[in-house]
């Protein structure tokens, strides 16, 4: 017995320290396993569409939702593929969102990522919101970029994002 409480505490250390990735890990982990094991909302059969039949645009939403279909379902098949792509922004999303906040508080980004959780649906759909919030994120990481130089390449990044939330809805 006594053997075994040094490991546990040093696991218990361990997930201390690494505990955001960790929490990275589970939340992308969990988001395709959700992703491949249930099915397509109405709303994702319509988007899924839109992938089938790319355009610049389509009735009710731009391009974005349709790209990201038509790509994960080049790479996966079944709602796999149609919602790859979201988890993999939505993961990436929150990973925005932990550097956006200059305060190491871990109350503050565990309340922020369960609160984008909750909005994306868990991360999991794919619907048009993840692909904006993904590109708001990084907008306002390039404007924080852009605050604190201003060069021609922050310029570029911010008119590239700003146009990546237009493209996604």
């Amino acid at each position: 017995p006594h053997a075994r409480e040094p490991d546990q505490m040093e696991m218990r250390d361990l997930l201390k320290q690494h505990h955001r990735t960790v929490f990275y890990a589970v939340w992308l982990i969990a988001g395709l396993l959700h992703a491949g094991l249930s099915g397509l909302l109405d709303d994702e059969a319509y988007y899924w569409m839109y992938g089938r039949f790319p355009d610049w645009g389509y009735f009710d939403h731009p391009p974005m939702v349709g790209v990201l279909t038509r790509a994960g379902g080049s790479l996966f098949s079944g709602s796999l593929g149609v919602r790859f792509f979201f988890v993999l922004l939505s993961t990436a999303t929150i990973l925005g969102i932990d550097s956006l906040i200059e305060k190491r508080d871990d109350r503050l980004f565990y309340a922020i990522a369960l609160g984008v959780g909750l909005l994306q649906f868990g991360g999991v759909i794919a619907v048009p919101d993840i692909p904006l919030m993904f590109f708001a994120v990084l907008f306002f990481l390039s404007y924080r970029s852009f605050i604190r130089h201003q060069g021609v390449g922050q310029i570029m990044l911010l008119g590239l994002t700003t146009a990546g939330m237009f493209y996604a809805k």
